[in-house]
């Protein structure tokens, strides 16, 4: 299960709905002293172009940079909407060079995104990559989860971990239980749920998207 603080003020943008309902997170709001979203050693600030563009002008975005860098060993910025918004009017430049600024000086990841669906979804792929690195802590990266793998066996925990919330060792009990991809992907979702780690949702969610009859189908649905 995915675990997610959401600071209060992001009830109305949607996400945190979305990251519960859409992406089975389990999604705690409350008031957050620092950052938007927080997960693990990650800390995840959300703004709209315009807002960003307006935090930019009033100082607020470099002081919310520097907490939000000095809380968490990982930090983000989200820019949803227009990217570069048009709210610059003409002032592109000094946009990114405070987006560089931002990134330099504080060490912020940055990501455009275009829409909330896009955001929550930007955000569950970051948590579990969290809940991989705490899972797998032993080591310091699993090159394989980044990397085109070239082993049979590695091949296919590839291919099951296209399975939003299946990380490497949700992966490895599918392949363990069933055998071969083919047996996975025939099973039925009953069977899934004997797996440890799959549980009814996260069953449901493979299901759904086996069912997917076409990548335009897969749009309308995100629609």
């Amino acid at each position: 299960m995915l675990d997610i603080d959401v600071d209060t003020r992001e009830e109305v943008s949607g996400i945190p709905r979305l990251l519960a309902d859409r992406f089975g997170a389990r999604v705690r709001v409350r008031p957050l002293p620092v950052g938007d979203y927080t997960t693990g050693e990650l800390g995840i600030e959300r703004k709209t172009s315009l807002d960003l563009v307006r935090s930019i002008a009033d100082g607020r975005a470099f002081d919310q940079a520097r907490r939000l860098s000095r809380a968490f060993p990982r930090a983000a910025l989200i820019i949803e909407g227009l990217f570069p918004p048009a709210a610059c009017d003409g002032r592109e430049d000094s946009y990114f060079a405070a987006l560089a600024q931002l990134s330099w000086s504080f060490g912020l990841h940055i990501f455009p995104t275009r829409f909330p669906l896009d955001t929550a979804l930007l955000i569950t792929r970051f948590v579990q990559c969290e809940f991989d690195h705490a899972t797998l802590s032993t080591t310091t990266t699993d090159q394989r989860r980044f990397s085109k793998p070239h082993h049979s066996t590695d091949r296919r925990l590839f291919l099951l971990q296209g399975f939003f919330g299946v990380g490497p060792g949700r992966a490895r009990n599918l392949l363990r239980a069933f055998g071969t991809l083919r047996s996975v992907f025939c099973a039925p979702m009953d069977a899934w749920r004997e797996v440890s780690g799959i549980g009814p949702r996260l069953a449901r969610q493979m299901n759904d998207l086996l069912d997917e009859s076409s990548i335009e189908d897969g749009e309308r649905s995100a629609g």
